[in-house]
């Protein structure tokens, strides 16, 4: 396949070249402002942004809408087709510490299995036979809530938009703020309160107290809440309701990781809010339930045949199309995983952020064979196969053209397809890890097509 025709599969062919397009026509004097101007705009700092954004095909976006709402539909599943219901089981299957599964047990309540779904981000890494999922993340917070519709907004003031526009195209993208407005409204409780309601955006770590707060606070604001931030371990849960520093609470929003509750938080601080909510004197968003659906673990049971019989025909067909085989590291796989080494990747199951993650043909056969051991003595780590032809997408980053790998994290909200995450990494780095907190830029992903007349 030739790079037109790779280029052609994914983005809008129309407009793979718009952008050289806009620099004969404006000159590269202009062009370069304009780009200037965009990073100054979406300014955040540790977060490098993607100019000029590749513009994806509206074919293309609508199987990443399906595919991203799919694979979630299949997790949310997983409880009672692969377990009947028992959720010791699956978490035993997932290899959770003693401490994990005792906190989680004392999660588990329809509200709270509900809840715990809501909010995920499948990650797709783009091969030339299409998007594969790497990782499904499932958390009250995710990477990107605070990108998307920002970074959608600043090019609908770029020069390159307007460019399109006079050319005869447009782009488009789900607005995430009302999406996930939905989602968030459909889990808080009528409740009487004077004034507006309070939403505490709870952190965990101290060190995170002051990151990126203004952006939650203008959206829960949009819907007509008050809000107020600070540690969880801070708040005051009475007979009567939630409070911090005197003032009452109506929902406790997790800005914090499955990660960073086992590291900052004491146990006896998310029962309390747990209690409260099913006591009904506060919202707790999302309580910790939703680990079990985020654990990597999970990939296993959809494209292991030992559990297909779980699932219909055309769902492990679906699996077979978009999802790497993906298995626990164990005693019994350890061989199997040492055996393949060049053609696995091992992860940590509950870990983020690109961390952890260890490529078998890029360490030698006794480092892959020591890791492995490691990890299936500790449990909690998974091998996944490892992605054939990545695609690439050509870019201008400002002084050259460079081919990036690319990473889409479609939002999923309540169901509903909310945009898309992008993050791309210059193949030159030899990068794999298409992540911010790795080096990758961040952006939103744009449908290019022709304007509506």
């Amino acid at each position: 396949m030739t790079r037109a025709e790779e280029q052609a599969t994914l983005l809008a062919p129309e407009l793979t070249d718009s952008w050289g397009k806009y620099q004969e026509t404006v000159g590269l004097e202009t062009a370069r402002k304009d780009a200037d101007a965009f990073a100054a705009g979406i300014y955040r700092k540790g977060w490098p942004h993607i100019f000029p954004p590749p513009l994806f095909s509206t074919g293309f976006v609508d199987e990443l809408s399906y595919a991203a709402r799919t694979v979630v539909g299949l997790l949310q599943a997983i409880p009672e087709r692969v377990f009947g219901g028992d959720i010791a089981a699956w978490m035993e299957f997932q290899g959770l510490a003693r401490e994990e599964s005792d906190l989680l047990t004392r999660s588990l309540n329809k509200r709270n299995l509900h809840m715990a779904s809501q909010f995920a981000r499948p990650d797709f890494v783009l091969t030339t036979s299409g998007p594969k999922v790497v990782e499904v993340n499932v958390s009250a917070p995710l990477g990107g809530m605070n990108t998307v519709d920002p970074y959608v907004q600043q090019f609908r003031g770029s020069g390159y938009f307007q460019y399109l526009q006079e050319a005869g195209y447009d782009v488009s993208a789900p607005e995430m703020r009302s999406i996930w407005g939905q989602a968030f409204q459909s889990l808080v409780r009528p409740r009487e309160s004077a004034g507006r309601p309070v939403v505490f955006e709870a952190i965990a770590d101290s060190a995170d107290i002051n990151s990126g707060r203004q952006a939650f606070e203008r959206l829960v604001g949009s819907f007509g809440f008050g809000y107020a931030n600070g540690l969880v371990q801070d708040l005051d849960v009475r007979a009567d309701g939630v409070y911090y520093e005197g003032r009452r609470v109506d929902v406790v929003f997790t800005m914090y990781t499955w990660l960073e509750t086992r590291k900052f938080v004491p146990a006896e601080v998310t029962v309390g809010l747990m209690e409260a909510d099913a006591a009904g004197l506060v919202d707790f968003i999302a309580p910790p339930t939703s680990a079990l659906f985020d654990n990597k673990a999970n990939l296993e049971l959809l494209t292991s045949d030992s559990f297909a019989e779980s699932f219909t025909e055309a769902e492990r067909e679906f699996v077979r199309r978009y999802i790497p085989r993906t298995f626990r590291v164990t005693e019994a796989t350890a061989a199997e995983a040492i055996a393949h080494r060049s053609r696995m990747v091992l992860k940590p199951g509950s870990d983020y952020g690109g961390r952890g993650i260890v490529f078998g043909d890029q360490v030698s056969d006794e480092e892959w064979t020591a890791a492995i051991g490691a990890a299936a003595a500790e449990s909690g780590f998974i091998c996944q196969q490892r992605l054939d032809q990545l695609w690439t997408s050509r870019a201008f980053n400002g002084a050259e053209y460079r081919d990036y790998y690319v990473c889409l994290g479609p939002l999923v909200f309540g169901g509903e397809y909310a945009g898309t995450f992008v993050r791309q990494a210059d193949t030159a780095s030899g990068n794999l890890v298409i992540n911010v907190k790795q080096g990758a830029e961040a952006g939103g992903l744009l449908a290019g097509h022709a304007a509506a007349v």
